[in-house]
């Protein structure tokens, strides 16, 4: 993969991210209808912790993509690390869909995930290119 593609796939996988931390964190209640058929207690302290903590790091991993996509040198641990992420959450997303809880929209989300993450695989081992573009 040329570095120009692995940096549009870095600028693509940190929008996904970001937009997508970004509205989980400001409008929750339509994040859990759109993707569960269930909610958290919102008005719990503690489980409105753990749920803006999450975004919040879903947020901060579409900044290092954007870094990386920025600096190559760091390329190659982002996008394993970004990768294994990537693939972790699309079977947390396949189990909670298969339960009834999460919907097909959810799913989908795990699907373009786990295409990120092959993506991210391939770039991670492609060989540098002799012509860097600036």
């Amino acid at each position: 993969m040329s570095e120009a593609w692995q940096k549009r796939l870095l600028f693509v996988a940190a929008a996904w991210n970001v937009l997508g931390g970004a509205s989980a964190v400001f409008d929750p209640a339509q994040h859990f209808a759109q993707m569960y058929t269930a909610s958290l207690a919102m008005d719990e302290p503690l489980q409105l912790f753990f749920f803006r903590c999450t975004w919040i790091n879903v947020i901060a991993w579409g900044l290092a993509y954007l870094f990386a996509a920025m600096h190559p040198g760091s390329r190659a641990p982002v996008l394993l690390a970004g990768g294994a992420g990537k693939v972790v959450y699309f079977a947390a997303c396949f189990a909670l869909f298969t339960s009834g809880v999460g919907k097909s929209l959810l799913l989908a989300t795990g699907v373009f995930d786990l295409a990120l993450a092959a993506l991210f695989l391939l770039a991670a081992l492609a060989r540098p290119s002799a012509h860097v573009m600036p």
